[in-house]
């Protein structure tokens, strides 16, 4: 790994050390808003959010995972690439605005309350076109610069959310708080992609046609994904209101509060390995598997952490009035134990051109989904929620991949990846010594 792992790491530092700092923020200040919302109204803010994220999610046109690979193996289109994504992420995010604010007069006739926290939040989705530009920090692997971005944008949006919470405010202007974060953040990122490339953006349908021929199939699979995620909200408010998605998204926010770390491993990862490839399909395999396995033992560590001590967090962040999410806690931490290695396999996926099999796994691993939850919610509530996740992470991450042939290798590289741990571990406790040696000697 040497010296690429250096790189992977040390970019992946400054991630983390945002995603901590955005998670720190968000825990206390979300429990505070959930404590003076209650139930309730913290419920319509999740279930608005479950809606606008499946359309964000379209919005992102299955770039994200393509865009690096496609620049990495043709540099010169970076341009053309880049600038032809932001055109087309923003005309979908415009076209989808009212979508989403005509679905939600229909799912929901006369709950004005609702819709304008749907049009308040949804504003967030137009302001995420930004993140187009983030693909290029990626590739450069000088994520600091989003990471530096991101914390002001938080912190912008925290010093308001103190204010809303102090003058009592409505559910509206909290829904317009997520909004405000992603329009700082994009102001912010837009500046700095501006100073620190010099790329020349430009947009062509030869560009737009050339992505959209390999991400059509990352599409559908990113909504299918998107839909099994967030679909339990959805039914659960129609089936038990919307009392009890608070409940359950409390559970869901503690449940997935750590996966910025191994997501901010992934993404740094992503160019390096994919890079690796060019050079020895033995030591990319071998990279990949020691990047896969620093995630499971992150993963078992933080599941082990919740199903112990979950209901302390509960109580100190939610108070009693929550205390109803602590089973479905639980569940829902074993099943981002499993769920984080589907993110992981996209770098593998990528690198082998298996497109088409993500978007098998994912639409059948949503329609399971969405039986799962409309049987076991009907029996369980939550509780049946969260257990009708686990069942479908399962199936999409272990199972799925057994039925196709070229895939097939993946469910025992997950397994062959335990044994990569140690050889994680003593990387990044190697990488970490070394920066610590040459700080004390810029000291002395």
């Amino acid at each position: 790994m040497g010296g690429s792992s250096g790189k992977v790491l040390f970019n992946s530092v400054w991630v983390i050390v945002q995603h901590l700092y955005s998670m720190l923020t968000s825990l206390i200040l979300v429990a505070l808003i959930a404590r003076h919302l209650g139930p309730y109204d913290y419920g319509l803010i999740n279930y608005c959010a479950s809606l606008i994220s499946m359309f964000t999610t379209l919005c992102g046109l299955g770039l994200d995972n393509l865009i690096v690979s496609e620049i990495i193996r043709r540099p010169e289109k970076e341009g053309g690439f880049l600038g032809t994504a932001l055109v087309m992420r923003l005309a979908v995010s415009l076209i989808s605005y009212p979508v989403i604010l005509i679905l939600v007069s229909v799912i929901t006739p006369g709950n004005h309350t609702l819709l304008a926290v749907a049009a308040l939040q949804a504003l967030g989705m137009v302001f995420q076109t930004y993140e187009v530009f983030v693909y290029w920090f990626r590739i450069k692997l000088k994520m600091k610069y989003i990471s530096i971005a991101l914390v002001c944008a938080i912190t912008i949006n925290s010093v308001f959310r103190i204010i809303l919470l102090a003058r009592k405010a409505t559910v509206e202007w909290f829904a317009f708080s997520i909004s405000l974060q992603a329009l700082a953040a994009g102001i912010i990122i837009t500046v700095l992609f501006i100073k620190k490339s010099d790329v020349r953006l430009k947009a062509s349908w030869a560009d737009a046609a050339a992505l959209i021929k390999n991400s059509y199939n990352f599409i559908i699979s990113s909504m299918a994904i998107i839909i099994y995620m967030e679909v339990d909200k959805i039914i659960l408010e129609k089936m038990t209101g919307s009392a009890s998605v608070g409940i359950y998204s409390a559970a869901v926010v503690l449940a997935t509060c750590w996966e910025f770390i191994p997501v901010a491993l992934i993404d740094s990862s992503r160019p390096v390995i994919l890079e690796k490839r060019k050079v020895s399909h033995e030591e990319y395999m071998d990279l990949f598997k020691i990047v896969m396995g620093g995630v499971n033992l992150m993963a078992f560590v933080f599941a082990l952490i919740m199903s112990g001590l979950g209901w302390i967090f509960i109580w100190i962040l939610y108070g009693g009035a929550f205390m109803e999410a602590f089973v479905p806690l639980i569940i829902l931490s074993w099943s981002s134990f499993i769920g984080i290695s589907g993110y992981t396999r996209t770098i593998w996926i990528t690198g082998e051109g298996f497109y088409k099999y993500e978007k098998r796994y994912a639409v059948t691993a949503m329609l399971l989904n969405i039986l799962l939850d409309v049987l076991l919610i009907r029996l369980f509530g939550i509780i049946g929620a969260a257990v009708a996740t686990l069942i479908t992470y399962v199936y999409e991450v272990l199972i799925v991949p057994l039925f196709f042939r070229e895939t097939r290798a993946f469910t025992a590289m997950y397994f062959q990846s335990f044994r990569m741990i140690p050889e994680f571990t003593s990387e990044s406790v190697k990488m970490l010594r070394s920066k610590l040696a040459r700080k004390q000697q810029e000291r002395e």
